[in-house]
């Protein structure tokens, strides 16, 4: 990892920055890498019930105890669950224009528009469009993870990963420890979104490059600076 790098997470829901690169961003923590969690939505449903305010007030307060275990900074908006598509997308791609703008990361990690989840592709392609390439630009890499229950279910097109971050038992650790603040999302085996089934990912991204765990990516972007070395 660049020991310069400044990390972005935009994530459609509260939770899916850990289910998507949990691992990855406990490397950069260890690495001493300044992070800030984007999270679009902590609301529970674009169907309230009686008991909404209080599991949006849940979300939002698992999200800052995520971003504390990362030592990261968070943004919090209240765009509304499985309703990303009511809302013009220029308002979702700004919001993520802002954060750019001012954290002026060098790696943003984000969603695959191969998800089942329309919130997702949504963000994928407004991350996209946020991140596009522009003369003084700070965003070098652009990478789309996947989250169980939503990346395997999507019948666009599958989601091919060409980028794999070796998890150390450190990292894996951490994770574990964000997923458990995050526990009232989670299911039990044999679930796609169970514990075992979200290790066992691990285990199987980190075969495919000979290592013991991994998480994988798509690569939305990536541009890499040599700089030569002089006598």
């Amino acid at each position: 990892m660049n020991r310069a790098e400044r990390v972005l997470a935009v994530a459609a829901h509260a939770d899916d920055e850990i289910l998507g690169a949990g691992g990855a961003l406990a490397e950069h923590t260890f690495a001493g890498h300044p992070g800030m969690l984007l999270i679009l939505s902590a609301s529970a449903t674009s169907r309230p019930g009686p008991d909404s305010s209080e599991v949006q007030a849940h979300r939002s307060e698992c999200s800052r105890k995520v971003a504390a275990l990362y030592g990261a900074e968070l943004v919090l908006q209240d765009f509304t669950d499985n309703a990303f598509d009511t809302v013009p997308r220029l308002r979702i791609t700004q919001a993520i224009e802002d954060v750019v703008r001012s954290w002026q990361p060098t790696i943003v990690y984000s969603h695959s528009v191969a998800d089942l989840s329309q919130d997702h592709q949504i963000v994928a392609a407004a991350t996209a469009a946020a991140t596009r390439p522009q003369p003084g630009s700070s965003v070098r890499t652009v990478l789309a993870w996947e989250v169980r229950s939503a990346t395997e279910w999507g019948i666009n097109r599958p989601f091919r990963p060409t980028w794999f971050q070796p998890l150390s038992p450190e990292a894996v650790a951490l994770r574990r420890q964000a997923l458990d603040v995050y526990g009232s999302e989670m299911r039990k085996w044999p679930h796609t979104r169970s514990p075992e089934a979200l290790d066992a990912e691990l285990l199987t991204r980190g075969s495919q490059i000979g290592v013991e765990t991994a998480e994988a990516f798509e690569v939305m972007r990536h541009h890499h600076v040599l700089t030569a070395q002089r006598e």
